[in-house]
């Protein structure tokens, strides 16, 4: 099947171009002034720009959160995804304590598999360290799996990795094209925290209960052993503007990148403030005075922009006793106002804003997801993920998610339309709609871990 994409503005090596772009067999084929060529079907993209598919880069799907199953099936959130022009779920598989990692990631891809209308991607998170378990992970590495999650707190859920254990793991995996994500806040910090002056019944007592210090901290102690043991570190969720600059500070000295989320960026500590502020707890919190952040992400110091999106169902949010905050569940929606909202940061430059959504939704994402071979940009060769997006269209307001849980976003509208979303050459959506919603057409990016461990 050949597709021509005509009349549109191509996001293409760091400029918009007037060219048109040629898919065939799920690949670009040619990107130009094609002039007359025999296709089987036209896509006009007249006011449009063409950018490649957008990846949510963090995200928590049809998954237990402690207690809790997330709101997400993969089915929904990748129909949220892709209408949105998110062509790529990245999303994460957590070794539990009673199962292996091998375990955990055939769960994971039985409940994706089938069910999945965009592509998935997952990084890992292990929990257990010894050798053997070493082993497993240098052999998923070289197979394909190159992002490993690890976290600086969370003792009680049992994922916390000690400094010790995060600066062994980069002397012993250092070697592998492995990238490291760390969720950075200071464990010690968090429990020297004082809750008997805090009133716990308010949710704003969140923000004192996990400070900017505590971020700032593990981040700093993080890159210190990054840089020293040669790791390459990607610090997911970044909401501290300190936490920012020490990033940027080191960029020279080694393999550093981060992101921050929508929520850091137009959302802050208010909103934990109001009489249903429990339903914006999320770690790290959300935070003050965001203008001097929100500046500084918009030079494009930010590698990414994510979503971390974590949907809990509105009575698993809701249900607590109203004294202590400590029982609500930490995490909220995003993933269907990513593009929306990051657009929103250079809305006063269209242009502007079109490339750094092929920047920090599309290339980035896929440089370090360990998939920009394929997928990220609109280069001959490439995966068709494609977005066709028209920057008029009419204001809608923003919809976090498909599934029962409250929106994190009320009252932000966007103005982007998506007229065509390409999955590998096929369009799946037309005008914000799925085409064909019965049939998804999702690809599972890395190889079954079974057939990496055969000899």
């Amino acid at each position: 099947m050949r597709t021509l994409v005509r009349h549109g503005r191509v996001a293409l090596a760091g400029s918009l171009q007037s060219v048109d772009l040629l898919v065939e067999d799920g690949r670009i084929a040619a990107v130009g002034d094609l002039g007359a060529v025999s296709v089987d079907r036209t896509l006009d993209a007249t006011g449009c720009y063409v950018l490649p598919g957008f990846i949510d880069f963090h995200t928590h799907v049809d998954d237990w959160i402690g207690p809790y199953y997330l709101a997400d099936t993969y089915g929904t959130s990748t129909r949220t995804a892709l209408e949105n022009g998110i062509t790529t779920l990245c999303t994460f598989v957590t070794q539990g304590p009673d199962e292996t990692l091998l375990q955990a990631m055939a769960t994971a891809r039985a409940k994706a598999e089938g069910y999945s209308h965009c592509d998935v991607l997952w990084h890992l998170t292990p929990t257990t360290f010894e050798a053997a378990d070493i082993d497993r992970l240098r052999v998923l590495a070289e197979g394909g799996y190159r992002t490993l999650k690890l976290y600086t707190t969370y003792k009680a859920a049992g994922i916390f990795a000690s400094y010790d254990r995060i600066e062994s793991l980069f002397r012993s995996l250092g070697d592998l094209d492995l990238r490291f994500l760390v969720h950075c806040e200071d464990d010690a910090l968090i429990e020297a925290v004082d809750a008997s002056g805090l009133d716990l019944a308010r949710p704003v007592s969140h923000a004192r209960l996990r400070p900017e210090a505590a971020e700032t901290e593990a981040i700093r102690r993080v890159v210190d052993l990054a840089v020293a043991h040669k790791a390459a570190l990607h610090v997911v969720h970044v909401s501290t503007l300190k936490g920012a600059q020490t990033l940027e500070a080191h960029r020279a000295a080694g393999d550093l990148s981060y992101e921050t989320c929508p929520q850091y960026l137009f959302l802050d500590e208010s909103w934990l403030d109001r009489a249903d502020g429990h339903r914006w707890l999320c770690s790290p919190p959300l935070r003050a005075n965001r203008a001097p952040f929100l500046e500084l992400v918009r030079t494009g110091a930010a590698d990414i922009i994510a979503t971390d999106h974590c949907p809990f169902c509105r009575q698993d949010k809701d249900t607590w006793d109203r004294t202590d905050l400590r029982q609500v569940p930490n995490g909220m929606p995003g993933l269907g106002a990513l593009p929306h909202l990051t657009w929103k940061l250079w809305q006063d430059d269209p242009d502007h804003a079109a490339l750094a959504l092929a920047t920090h939704l599309s290339r980035n994402p896929a440089l370090r997801a360990g998939v920009g071979d394929r997928k990220g940009t609109l280069e001959p060769g490439m995966d068709a993920d494609v977005v066709i997006l028209d920057p008029r269209g009419p204001e809608r307001p923003l919809r976090s998610s498909a599934a029962d849980t409250h929106e994190a976003f009320p009252g932000f509208t966007s103005p982007l339309a998506f007229r065509h979303v390409l999955l590998r050459g096929e369009p799946r959506v037309q005008d914000g709609q799925l085409t064909s919603p019965r049939d998804p057409a999702g690809l599972l990016l890395q190889p079954p871990p079974a057939t990496l461990f055969t000899h």
